[in-house]
Formats: structure tokens, sequence, C-alpha cells
């Protein structure tokens, strides 16, 4: 348990973290949308384009769930180690732009040509598209905690809606089967994108706590998890005992006062 000038320091080292992403996300967002603005010094270079756009929903959404995860730790203190950390943010990061994928699946080809020039927007862009996800992960992740399954929608959420918020901006969100909204202000663009993180890891920390059932659940989990490695570690500590009686048997030489050598010297 920390002491209070403890716990201080550590909420500060967060809250600058931060801010620190926060900045790092507004000036990838400004920087990348400056070039992709700039139509008439890329109509030669449309994989470049498209390129830079990809990156930027990944970067973006990077910066979305360490911001996420930093709220996540003023709340309860878990002491996930750094690499770990930076796993979960590259991997939401990755989710984000693997969203870009619906345009192939709806052009039916593997062709940048085909994939950019479809006559409406691809399901995956659509903001029901989301929900209807965010509804099925939460389904089947009923056997968890609320803690978890509401952790497992937000990740859904941050991923993809910062990637809609961006293309928004341009297009304006489609909510199917409406029609798309006008396209979104640029500078509520960019307060939407800094505000997802924080809204959404508010609404994970409201999931209620464990309940006594899934305490108890948890704690016999742990039991049955701890007695199947004391398991493993007795049936190799049963092997190692095995195999070092049986090399010592092999390599022990026979004593010359053995009943088999008695018996031997009186046939000779």
């Amino acid at each position: 348990m920390l002491g209070d000038d403890e716990e201080r320091g550590r909420l500060r080292r967060l809250t600058l973290l931060q801010r620190v992403f926060m900045v790092l996300m507004l000036l990838i967002c400004v920087s990348s949308d400056y070039f992709l603005f700039q139509h008439v010094y890329l109509l030669d270079y449309r994989l470049l384009r498209h390129f830079v756009d990809s990156i930027a929903h990944g970067t973006v959404a990077f910066c979305c769930w360490v911001i996420f995860l930093l709220q996540k730790e003023k709340y309860t203190e878990s002491g996930v180690s750094s690499l770990i950390f930076l796993k979960k943010c590259f991997f939401n990061g990755i989710t984000a732009s693997l969203l870009d994928i619906d345009h192939f699946i709806a052009a039916g080809a593997i062709n940048l040509t085909g994939a950019t020039h479809l006559k409406g927007r691809p399901f995956g862009h659509a903001v029901t598209f989301i929900i209807a996800v965010a509804v099925l992960v939460s389904r089947y992740s009923r056997k968890y905690q609320a803690r978890t399954r509401r952790y497992r929608v937000c990740f859904i959420v941050v991923a993809w809606l910062s990637h809609q918020l961006r293309d928004g901006m341009r297009r304006g969100l489609w909510f199917w089967p409406l029609e798309s909204t006008p396209p979104i202000n640029y500078f509520l663009y960019l307060f939407m994108e800094e505000a997802l993180p924080f809204v959404m890891a508010k609404w994970w920390s409201k999931a209620p706590p464990l309940t006594e059932m899934e305490k108890l659940e948890l704690a016999l989990q742990n039991v049955d998890e701890e007695s199947d490695e004391s398991d493993e570690e007795e049936n190799v500590s049963d092997q190692e005992g095995a195999r070092l009686l049986t090399k010592d048997s092999k390599e022990r030489p026979s004593s010359p006062t053995s009943p088999r050598r008695k018996h031997s010297d009186l046939v000779v």
C-alpha cells in the first residue's frame, strides 16, 4: 500500500505521461491531415497517400490506448510491465489500421484502385458496425467479470472509433441504415479524439466490483492452478529422481566381495 506522498507522486507521473501523449496525438492528427489535404500534389502518389493515412490511423489509436491505460492505472494500480503495456498499445494501433481491410472485402479483390473507388462506404466504417461488434464481444465474455468485459469493449471502441472519427472529419459519421452526418468540424474532431480514451476509461471504472460468487470462483480457479503447478513440479521431480537412480545403478561397479564374484571363484 503506497503512502499519501508516493500516491500523489504516482498520479503526477501518470498525468504527465498522459499530457505528453495527448500532445503527440494532436501533432500526429494535424500533421497527417495537413499532408493528406494536399490533393493536388498527391494525385500521382496515391499509394503513399493511403499508406500515410493508414499509419496515422494506427498511431492515433496507439496514443489513445496509451492514454486509456494510464487513466485506468489511476483507478487501479495494476503494475503492468512496460513491455506488456507497449504491446497492448501496439496491438490496438494494428487493430485500428486493419479496419480498412473492409475496402478490399467490399471491392471483392486485392486491388487498390477498386478498393478506393467504391460506390459507397464499406460496412466496417459504419458506427453501427462498432456497436454490433462491441455487443457481441460483451455477450461472449459473460463468464468473465464486469471490468474484463468492459475492457474488451473499450479496446474495440477506442481502436475503431478513433479511426472513424478521422474519416468523419472529411465525410461525417455513418449510422447505417441511416445516412451519414455532415463532416465533423475540425476542432470538434480533435476534441473528440482527445476525449475518447477518457470517456471509455470512465465507463470502464463504473463497472460493478466482483460479486461474492465471482470472488469465490476466482479463488477456486487460483487454487486449481496452484495445485496443477504443484502436481507438475512433483512429476518433474519424480522423473528426475528416477533418472538419477537409473544412471547411478548403471555407473556403479560390481563389488569384489559380491556373492556373484564369490560363486565364480569357487567354480574356478
